[in-house]
Order: C-alpha cells, then structure tokens, then sequence
C-alpha cells in the first residue's frame, strides 16, 4: 500500500512535500489572522489554557473529550474558552451556566454549528438534532412531539414493548439456562432496536423466535455497528477550508457509508409507497412513524422531502442503539459492583409487584428506589456526556462573560455529574442520594441533563425513559443475575469506551436463572 493520502486529481500532480508546505502556510496564515482579531478585541472573553498555533486546543481533547474538558474545568473555571480547530467554543461545567445557556438565554442559543459530518452523514444537517433554528426544524419537532411521542401514541405501541422486551427476557434465560453467560450487550441491543423498529417502520431484525423477522436482518445489523464504530473526527470538522484534501481518507469511508446508509433507509421508504410512488394509506390508528411524515409529505412536500424522511429514520435508530441499551448496561454493571443495591432493588420490586404476576409498565410510578438507581446511572454513567453543540446567534453574556456570536457552546454533564461542588461524594453510586429528592431528569434540575433542556432537549426523552426504567424492571424482576464463575464484585470494570457514545469497555456477560414460579413465565407466553 502507498504511503500517500487521499487527494483529488489536480493535488495529485503536486510533490506530496509541497502539498503539505503549502497546507501548512495556508492554516497558519488563518490562525495569525484569527490570533490578531482576537488579541485586538476589547470583549471580557472567559478565561482559558493557552493553545497552539493553527489547531488551538484540539491536542488537548484525547481519546475521551468529557474526561479532559472536566479537568481542564477544575484549571480553568466552570466556564471556559477553547479553540477548536477555526471555531471559538465555550465549555459550561456548572448546573447554574447550563441553566442560563439552556433555559435563561434558550432563544439565542439553541441553534447548531454546521457540521461537516453532519453534511455527509445527516442530509446536510437535516437531522432534527443536527438542523439550525429554523422552521422547518420547529415543523419537525411539532410533528414528532404530537404524532410519535405523544401520551396516545406510547399507549398505542405498549403491546409492541411488551412482546419485545417478553421475547428479550425468552432469550436471556434460555441462554443461561446451561449456566453459561449471557451477553447482555447484544440482547439488551437487539431488545431496543427491535421495539425501535416495530414501532417507526413495521420491521424486526433481531431474534429467532418469531418469523416476522423483516429481509435485509444482516445488513441492518451491520450498518448498526458500523455506525456505532466510526469515528466522526476529521480534520475538515474544524478547518472546514482542507475538506478538498480528505487527509487521511475519512471522508471517503463516510460517503461509503452514508451510501450504504441512503440505501437502507430508502428501503424502508419504498415499503410505504405503492409501485407509482403514492403513500400506501393506512387508518390513523395504523399509521407508524413513517406513515406519519408521508402523510405530512403529502400536504408540505417542500417541507416533508425525502432526505428529511430518511434523515428521521436515521435519528430513531441511532438514538435508540446508542443510549438505552447503554444505560441499561451501566446499571446492571453498578448492581454487579454492589450487590446490596441489587438486592435493594429486587426487594421493592418483590413488595410492589409480588412474585405471582410479571412487572406492567403502571407499577413504575411505585417504584422509586428503581428510579433512584436509574438517575445515578444518569449522573455517573452519561452515555452523552457533552450535549451536542449549541451555537451562539447574536452576541450574547454568560457568566458575566462576553460571547460573541457564532460561538460554539457545549455542556459537560459529565463534568456537572462528578462536581463535589454539587454532589456528596460524587464518585460513590449511591442511589439514596435521589430518595426523596424533587431532582428530576425532565429538564428542569439542571445538575442532572440526561436528556439535555430547553428548545434542544431529546424530544423524546419520555420514550427513552420508558424503554429503560420497564426494560430494567423486567430484567431484574425475573431473573437473578450474578457474575461468572471465579469473578468478584471488585472485578466488575468501569472502564468507559468513547465514541459517539460512551460505553462500558468491556461486553456483560453474566450468569441468569429464574427467580419467579415456573406458572408465571408460563402465563405470560415465556417458554423456558
């Protein structure tokens, strides 16, 4: 293989020495020019670590962003400047900042930078996480707030939560019924993906047990994993003037699979049309969330396009294949840790529910030391850490300090969830912490933003935490876990994976057996 990178036809007539010469005075000419404007400035910028010429402070993120931000916060402040790349950039590490960042100033700060990524992988940014404050995006997030989330909608799909997470609990203590263990990573993956699908575009495409299992199983598996492992970091991200280069070739591999991506999600469009190209119509009642946005289509297609169709059914699926299942392996890991809080939770559910029926989705609300275990998960384990870039649109203050516009603003919830400023012993999972406290995960306590706040929050948070909070009931309610054979609780790693996402290190695996009368897997259809 050639030692070369990458570069378009005319470039490569050029010496590869004097490409790089000249690629170097070009972006130390920028960063001079920036050096000076800013060093001529009047403005009470925050304070911040002296960076490097050219490329800032993009040295000092390492392999996880969330970690090095928060101790650079414990240098520099709760509010601090960096460099990345050509882009000035705010970080907040304090519940009272993200308050006034994501409620107090909401109106000029809740828009998005663009992303070069985004560009390739999103629709040019036609994500409704990724697009700026526009109508289209406000069109959108009323659609999705009233036709996907909505009370009626979730009651709609609870027999399509139940089966799955039925055929997920099937699976699990089958699997373990030798005494092997059981990889909790994949079912618990396969379990939120399958929900996910069902209940946006008709389609399963994890599981043996049933025979509905929709064409294409395989390739949905691996575009998952694909996206989930690659890396979104290239250079055009924060010196968008070198995009002609694809230094490197990261570009290329993310048109590729953006392809492959378009395909897939095209796929599932052409399901919901006939041959002609009309919407295949279908009773309200009936429609998925795919019927939703063709009917809305039908009435503002220019609106409503197709990127935009398929740029939501990209939304839905990373959303769900990288935040629940990954909480949900944080807390099992905890309960592993500490098996006293296992058996604090298996407890309550016991009074609760009883040992004669299977958990409802009802008895959640009765279950408060389960919902305190899941809110220090959120605290400890933020599977998002940094909520996705806000962008500044008008000059605005924060902190007392001057920010100008175009700045890009990030939140740390890592960082806020491991303040001993805001939290007793922070590094210690304690879910007693949360009992009787009015600390909630809605975007209103701003020392805990599992799903962000204000104009930008998860739209559908109330989903997520559905999908988590019943799913982990279920789990534990049924089966006792333990740790294989010749593991103790002390070798249970915390160790965290970045990525677009972070999650745990290592893969779960553990041991599962029954822990309720045979009669009552028998009555809920669960064969063992």
């Amino acid at each position: 293989m050639e030692n070369t990178f990458p570069v378009s036809s005319n470039m490569a007539l050029v010496p590869l020495p004097v490409q790089y010469t000249v690629v170097t005075v070009c972006i130390a000419l920028v960063g001079y020019l920036i050096l000076k404007l800013l060093q001529g400035s009047k403005l009470r910028l925050p304070p911040g670590p002296r960076g490097l010429p050219v490329i800032g402070h993009l040295h000092m993120l390492g392999k996880a962003p969330h970690q090095s931000l928060m101790l650079l916060a414990a240098k520099h402040g709760k509010i601090f400047r960096l460099k990345m790349g050509v882009f000035p950039t705010v970080v907040i590490s304090s519940p009272d900042l993200a308050r006034e960042v994501l409620k107090v100033q909401d109106q000029h700060l809740a828009s998005r930078p663009t992303f070069e990524s985004g560009k390739i992988m999103a629709y040019d940014n036609q994500s409704t996480s990724l697009t700026p404050l526009n109508d289209r995006w406000r069109f959108m997030r009323r659609i999705i707030s009233t036709e996907l989330v909505s009370a009626k909608r979730l009651e709609q799909s609870k027999s399509i939560r139940r089966e799955e997470l039925l055929d997920t609990l099937e699976d699990i203590l089958t699997g373990g019924r030798a005494g092997v263990p059981v990889d909790f990573d994949a079912k618990l993956t396969a379990l939120v993906l399958n929900q996910t699908t069902r209940f946006n575009f008709r389609r399963r495409y994890y599981g043996t047990k049933r025979t509905d299992v929709a064409e294409g199983a395989e390739a949905f598996q691996d575009l998952v994993k694909a996206i989930g492992g690659t890396s979104f970091f290239f250079p055009a991200e924060f010196f968008p003037f070198l995009k002609f280069l694809d230094l490197g070739g990261v570009e290329t591999r993310l048109r590729e699979l953006a392809h492959a991506a378009d395909l897939f999600y095209s796929s599932i469009l052409a399901s919901h049309r006939n041959e002609d190209g009309t919407y295949i119509y279908r009773e309200p009642f009936d429609r998925d969330f795919v019927d939703v946005l063709c009917t809305y289509q039908k009435e503002s297609p220019n609106e409503i396009t197709d990127q935009v169709i398929k740029a939501a059914i990209q939304d839905v699926i990373i959303a769900s294949s990288s935040t629940s299942s990954a909480t949900m392996i944080w807390v099992l890991a905890e309960l592993m840790k500490q098996p006293q809080i296992l058996r604090e939770v298996q407890k309550e559910l016991d009074t609760v529910v009883g040992k004669e029926r299977l958990v409802d989705e009802t008895d959640i609300a009765n279950l408060p030391y389960l919902r305190a275990v899941l809110k220090e998960a959120f605290r400890l384990h933020p599977v998002l850490p940094l909520l996705i870039p806000h962008q500044s649109e008008v000059d605005v203050q924060i902190g007392g300090y001057d920010i100008p516009a175009k700045t890009r603003v990030m939140v740390n919830t890592y960082a806020i969830g491991r303040d001993p400023e805001v939290w007793k012993d922070p590094l210690d999972f304690n879910p007693g912490r949360f009992l009787g406290s009015a600390i909630d995960v809605k975007g209103q306590n701003f020392e805990l933003l599992p799903f962000g706040a204000g104009r930008r929050m998860c739209v559908g948070y109330n989903l997520g935490l559905m999908t988590v909070e019943n799913g982990l009931a279920q789990i534990l309610h049924t089966c006792d876990i333990s740790l294989p054979e010749g593991m103790t609780p002390k070798d249970v790693s915390m160790e965290e994976q970045s990525g677009a996402s972070v999650t745990r290190a290592d893969t779960l695996k553990l041991r599962v057996t029954p822990r309720l009368p045979a009669h009552v897997y028998v009555k809920a259809g669960i064969n063992l």
